[in-house]
């Protein structure tokens, strides 16, 4: 119970840390937007990278999206969680890059480790044939649902979320997951034997 209550309170002070950041950058304070960079950059980058499955298209999205909301801090809703913004518009702009690219992407598992410090062993333990098969079914999914599936497993948005952040309806989202699900289960059948 006391703990529970020391992780709220560590969850505030960090929410009121935040605030307060946004705050300072939105009067043009660069120090403060470069720490919400730092606090946020390898959490969106991993999104991304699920998204795209190219580390540096990836780097390249996570860092237009750090310019755009740098240039929409005026446009922040005050008193909100910034990262759920963020990932917003960094979602937005990966599938601004599907429609112009108009071309299936490669998700390596791989590259994930390349997000991550080389020397982090905790890391490394974690990645096993499994979940590297995982990802390289998730790698053939079609875009749409490889999209969807993401947000919904590894960014833990609920189907309200997803819908409103991709802009199609909650009845959409549920198809494309139930989908998704279906070709991972069928592509990853023996592993679930």
């Amino acid at each position: 119970m006391e703990e529970n209550e020391d992780i709220r309170v560590l969850n505030k002070k960090a929410d009121l840390e935040e605030t307060v950041l946004v705050a300072q950058a939105r009067k043009g304070d660069k120090t403060a937007f470069g720490k919400l960079v730092k606090t946020h950059q390898r959490r969106v980058l991993r999104m991304v990278v699920g998204m795209t499955g190219d580390l540096d298209t990836a780097m390249d999205i996570v860092q237009d999206a750090f310019i755009r909301a740098y240039k929409a801090l005026d446009r922040f809703e005050e008193g909100k969680p910034f990262y759920p913004w963020l990932s917003t518009i960094a979602t937005n702009l990966t599938l601004n890059h599907f429609k112009k690219s108009r071309r299936e992407t490669s998700l390596d598992p791989v590259k994930h480790d390349q997000i991550d410090n080389a020397a982090d062993p905790l890391y490394k333990m974690q990645i096993d044939e499994n979940n590297r098969r995982l990802m390289a079914a998730v790698r053939e999914l079609p875009e749409q649902y490889r999209v969807v599936f993401i947000l919904r497993n590894f960014e833990d948005l609920s189907y309200e979320e997803i819908a409103t952040r991709l802009d199609i309806s909650v009845g959409t989202v549920d198809s494309r997951l139930y989908r998704a699900r279906r070709r991972l289960m069928e592509l990853l059948k023996d592993l679930l034997e």
